[in-house]
Parts: C-alpha cells; structure tokens; sequence
C-alpha cells in the first residue's frame, strides 16, 4: 500500500504550543466520544462507489491540500487531566492515504472496515483507494474528532480539490476555525433553560433480548441493505402527507423488527437510543466542519402486545416530537458539560465501571439508532460517473446494537455493525429483512 501525510506546522484559535509543536485542545465532546472507545469501534465510514477510474496523481495531491487544511486528521488523542490532539507522527508523514489494487472489492472492503484506527496512535482519518475496473474511494474518519458531518464536509473538500486539480484551478482551503464545543450552542439558552432540558432526560432500563452468543468483541462486521429508488420514493411521499418523518418511520420500523427479532416482555419500558445534530440550532454559515456535535438520547418505548407499524409511528412521532420541544439535545449536551466537571480522569473510571459491570451481567445496552443523513451531490462530485455511495456508522461492541441509515439519490441504505465473535450473521440479516418488509404497505398506499 503506498501512503502519504503530512500537515502544515499551523494550528486553529484554539490550539496552542505543547513540547515544541502544535496542539488543540480537546473538548468535552471529543474528550466524551474518544472515551467511548469501551462500548464501539468509533469509526465512521463514506464509501463512494465510481463506475470508472479516478485519476490518481490528482487524488493524491487533494489528500495531501485536505489533510493540511484539517490538521486534527494527522492527530493523535493524548489523555490526561487536560487532554489534547497533537501530531500523530512528528518526525515524519502520516499514513493517511493508501491505494489497494483489487480483483475482489467486497472481500478488500470487508477487511478494510473491520481495521480501525486507533485514537491513541493516529491518525485520525484514512482515505483509501481500492484500485478496480470501477474504483471505490473510502473515506474513514475516528469519532473521537468528528461526527457524520464532519465526515461528509471533509469528502465535499476532498472532491473539490479534485475538481479544482483536474481543471489546473487554483482553489486553496483555509482550515475552518469555527467553535467545534457545545459552547457557542449552549450559550443560546440560559442556565435554567439549560438545567430544565437535562432534567427531562433520564435513563431506562429496557428487556429486548438480541441473541448474543457472548460479549467477544472480535470480528468486526457490516451488513448493509439498501432500499431502492422507487420504493423509498413512495415511502418520502407517504410520510410527507401523513404529517409524520422519514426519520420517524425508520426508527418505527427498527423498533417493529426488534420486536420481531428480539422480543420484549409486553408492557415493558424499552428504550432505543438516537441521535441529533446540534447543528441545527446554529445558521449552516457557522458549522464547525470536523466537530462532535451530535449527542444521543433514549426514547422511552412503552411496548404493548399486537402493536402494529402505524401505532408505533405514532407513538415515535409524539416522543420525538416532545424531545425536540424540550430541547432534549440541549440537555443532552449539559448533562455531558456538566459531568466532565469532575475531570476528565473521572468520567473515565465512571465509565470503565459502568462496562465492568456490563461484562459481568449486570447492565445492559440498549439498542442505538442513527440517521447519517443525505449524502450530497458535492461529496461525489470527481467529474466521473458514480454507481452509489453509502454511510457506516461504528460498529458496536455487544450487549449493545447500532443501527444506521444514510441516503445518496434517494436510495437508503441501512446498515449495521456488530461483533461476528458474538452475534450471528443470520439475526443481522433478519432484523434488516424485517424492517425492509415493514416498508412495503407505504409503497401502494397514497
């Protein structure tokens, strides 16, 4: 595999100088995803399939203008009592891009996805490209520094400068040196408005049953299923004129396949954990490109026996609806403000706990739910033809069990990441099968 790296001996407002060269100091959401490193692998994944070659030496030196734009790519996280990203290698360039020549792309991508990076070593993000007849670019960022945003706006800049470099353009990125804490998002509540939302959340326990052989964390696999053009074109429309999301529906349909897949006792609390981008509070002219922005919450499910698809639609849609209301990631985001008070140092021996007692049977996982959103037209603009292009969210160390979609051209894809040492292939498959099934009366109704 060849590699190249490197970044510019520049630094954000927020960095400073630590042992003679640049480092950034981390926030309490970097700090809080780096330290979830215990319950997921933490990776993050765009993969773009091309029908045809990308120009090489071009592709090469667009990396290489990325990578010095967004230094926290070439970073290392180095814990402590103030922790902070500083070069992952500095007497030389980092491995940030490789070329892997094919015959077989899914068996190539299969190992690929199940090698992550490792948040202590560094870097940050990998961009590989699998060399075939059709090319596919792999874009693969650690969460510890950015959440699926952040991963789609650095594969918008990639392309760009692709763009910019096939046409002998001139096009240089500056660094984006926005705010990527919760800071300049919190401080447009007040300090009750604050406490009131993280007050509103709480944690359930929960009693889905996901056939876990054990609790290895080896193995790391993807399944992924996509649901075509035609069919989630009429499942858009169907929401659209019913008064309820998209977003509603595909959490609708995962509880029913759960239900289905890993049944609960009737009557029960089972909670589904979910995410939110906090982005939204802020005006697009002001995102941080790579920042953790996006903080998850539980939904409180009250399962009834013979619950069909329409009752939980409308159950989701009313408890997420009075999430949003109350500002639940707000709250979210204070709990975590608030609970990194105590240290850095202490969150983690919290949460080195809370996974001892897992392991021993004593805590469960609740099942975990993430919309990575539209890929846009920009992030797979390289001036040739693309055959699709996907999202993988991390994948999740058993008892927990994370469910992802993302949408490129209205086509959806589903995806999920598990433990093969722990859990069968043969559920996975079942629970993805189930939920496709569930979308097939809003492909005939109006």
């Amino acid at each position: 595999m060849e590699v190249i790296g490197g970044a510019e001996n520049t630094a954000a407002e927020e960095s400073y100088e630590h042992c003679g060269c640049w480092s950034v100091q981390a926030s309490v959401n970097d700090q809080w995803n780096f330290l979830l490193k215990m319950i997921w692998d933490q990776m993050i994944h765009l993969v773009i399939h091309f029908e045809g070659r990308i120009d090489l030496p071009t592709l090469e030196l667009a990396v290489r203008e990325a990578i010095s734009a967004e230094i926290l790519t070439t970073s290392k996280f180095t814990p402590g009592d103030s922790p902070y990203f500083e070069p992952a290698f500095p007497e030389s360039n980092p491995p940030v891009f490789g070329v892997i020549t094919t015959g077989s792309l899914d068996i190539t991508l299969t190992d690929l996805l199940g090698t992550p990076l490792d948040p202590l070593k560094g870097p940050m993000a990998r961009i590989i490209l699998l060399r075939s007849d059709n090319d596919l670019l792999v874009i693969s960022f650690n969460h510890t520094i950015c959440d699926a945003y952040g991963v789609k706006s650095f594969g918008s800049l990639l392309a760009r400068l692709y763009r910019s470099g096939k046409r002998k353009g001139m096009y240089r990125p500056i660094g984006n040196s926005y705010d990527r804490s919760f800071k300049s998002i919190l401080s447009l509540f007040s300090d009750e408005e604050r406490n009131a939302a993280a007050g509103r959340l709480r944690s359930w326990k929960g009693a889905w049953t996901i056939p876990f052989d054990s609790l290895r964390t080896g193995e790391r696999q993807y399944i992924r299923k996509t649901i075509e053009q035609s069919v989630f074109s009429s499942i858009r429309q169907y929401t659209h004129s019913h008064s309820f999301t998209v977003n509603d529906l595909l959490l609708s349909s995962y509880v029913l396949a759960l239900m289905e897949t890993a049944p609960p006792l009737p009557g029960t609390c089972n909670p589904v954990l979910t995410s939110i981008d906090l982005r939204r509070y802020l005006s697009p002219d002001s995102y941080p490109s790579l920042a953790n922005l996006s903080v998850a919450f539980e939904l409180p499910i009250i399962i009834q026996e013979n619950m069909d698809l329409m009752e939980i639609i409308g159950h989701i849609h009313e408890l997420m609806a009075s999430c949003k209301s109350s500002h639940a990631g707000i709250g979210a985001a204070a709990l975590l403000t608030n609970e990194f008070g105590s240290g850095f140092r202490n969150v983690e021996k919290n949460l080195a706990d809370m996974e001892e007692k897992t392991l021993q049977g004593l805590l469960g996982k609740n099942p975990f739910f993430t919309n990575l959103g539209i890929i846009p037209e920009g992030v797979v603009d390289y001036d040739i033809p693309v055959k699709d292009a996907w999202m993988l969210g991390p994948v999740e160390y058993p008892p927990g069990f994370c469910l992802a979609a993302s949408t490129f051209r209205d086509r959806l894809t589903l995806s999920a990441g598990y433990s093969g040492a722990a859990l069968q292939r043969e559920w996975v498959i079942a629970l993805l099968s189930a939920m496709s099934t569930s979308f097939t009366p809003f492909t005939s109704q109006g």
